[in-house]
């Protein structure tokens, strides 16, 4: 990852409340969602929530989620309203708690 990123410390700083979430819904495999503009955090089903995604981004996005359930790792959106950016991420799975 770039380590120009403006959101990699973000996520550091939120990543126990992420993983608390990841896993409150893990069975599902779910894509976490992040608004950092209400600093909000989200699980959506990966379905609905690649349906909802841009025609362009939705692909890529579907082939992205496929890949990490593959190789034990989930999805993070970063979605920052004020900078009107929607940014992923795929990181691995945090140990069960």
């Amino acid at each position: 990852m770039n380590s120009d990123d403006p959101y990699l410390e973000l996520i550091d700083e939120e990543w126990d409340n992420l993983v608390m979430v990841y896993n409150a819904f893990r069975s599902k495999r779910p894509i976490i969602e992040f608004d950092v503009t209400h600093k909000r955090i989200y699980a959506y089903p990966a379905k609905d929530y690649i349906q909802e995604l841009s025609l362009r981004t939705r692909s890529h996005t579907r082939k992205m989620y496929k890949e990490a359930a593959r190789n034990n790792q989930f999805l993070l959106f970063i979605k920052d309203f004020d900078n009107e950016r929607l940014r992923s991420y795929v990181f691995d799975l945090p140990p069960r708690s």
